[in-house]
């Protein structure tokens, strides 16, 4: 199918594509913004999206550049990186300092769609697109992401925890843009994510990521979370409890793991479910991919390498 008709605009500055927000706004029409286009150019053609105005943020370059210290971030001198809204998959696989320091990226890129996909396709926009079954958000909520969001208003920041609200929902205002997602790297280097992927998608029915910090052989602290079997990614703080303080033993990974669909208040987790798997089968999924994942990233955090 082709898309409905749309008015086309290309930023060339931050301010610009704020401006044509407005604009857009006070017209009545709704607008827009595109990065990759990875996400929001096949739902126009199916007709589930139908935008009267399309921003094109390809040129904008206050939303590039970002990681330049993921040299000393992988050396362990840096603990936070700044990643710009427009880096793409692709431009984090080449970035070798990086995928060395969080091997867990590494192997989310690694199985994340196809080279076309992963040419183009933004960390601002897997953000923002509010995919309940992304890969790359799920990395995020274990480094702890954060955005920076910009308006015209001026600049607020927002924890990804935070942002991601449900389906296809998140925190991200009409008038507003993400212009940098800021991670916390530190133990980074013990991290792991491993996913089932749907045979024609590639997206996961179920996806988990763990970042495990060891001090004296024992789990000093823990971060999972989790993709593709509740509305939103989310972070497994029930089973992150389980693991501090204690050794990384099999079966403390396997105890965390039975609380991969807890919350942090101690309620179940929404579980998603259709003609792909059922709810109870993606939560039996996730537990074993928790397992999965806690054991690598314990592996790569007591071997003080990085693969």
């Amino acid at each position: 199918m082709f898309p409905a008709d749309f008015a086309y605009a290309r930023a060339r500055s931050l301010d610009e594509a704020l401006d044509l927000l407005a604009e857009s706004r006070a017209a009545g029409e709704e607008a827009k913004l595109i990065a990759g286009g990875q996400s929001l150019l096949p739902l126009m053609k199916l007709r589930l999206a139908a935008p009267q105005v399309l921003i094109d943020l390809a040129d904008v370059a206050d939303l590039k550049g970002g990681g330049e210290d993921a040299a000393a971030t992988a050396a362990g001198a840096a603990t936070d990186l700044a990643l710009g809204a427009l880096t793409t998959y692709r431009q984090l696989q080449l970035n070798g300092a990086l995928a060395a320091g969080i091997p867990a990226l590494a192997d989310a890129l690694a199985v994340l769609a196809d080279p076309q996909v992963r040419a183009r396709g933004t960390v601002g926009g897997a953000v923002a697109h509010g995919d309940p079954a992304a890969d790359l958000p799920a990395v995020l909520l274990t480094l702890d992401a954060e955005l920076a969001i910009a308006s015209r208003a001026g600049t607020r920041a927002v924890a990804l925890d935070d942002f991601l609200q449900g389906i296809y929902t998140t925190d991200l205002a009409e008038d507003e843009i993400i212009t940098r997602v800021r991670v916390h790297t530190a133990g980074a280097h013990g991290s792991a994510y491993e996913k089932f992927p749907h045979p024609a998608s590639h997206l996961p029915l179920a996806g988990v990521c763990a970042v495990v910090r060891l001090r004296y052989g024992l789990i000093e602290g823990a971060e999972i979370a989790v993709t593709g079997i509740s509305p939103r990614p989310y972070r497994a703080r029930a089973a992150e409890r389980v693991l501090a303080g204690a050794g990384p033993a099999p079966d403390t990974l396997a105890a965390a793991a039975a609380l991969i669909t807890t919350l942090a208040d101690g309620r179940a987790a929404g579980l998603l479910g259709d003609q792909h798997a059922s709810a109870p089968y993606r939560a039996h999924l996730a537990e074993v991919l928790a397992i999965r994942a806690l054991t690598r990233a314990a592996d790569r955090a007591s071997e003080g390498r990085n693969q």
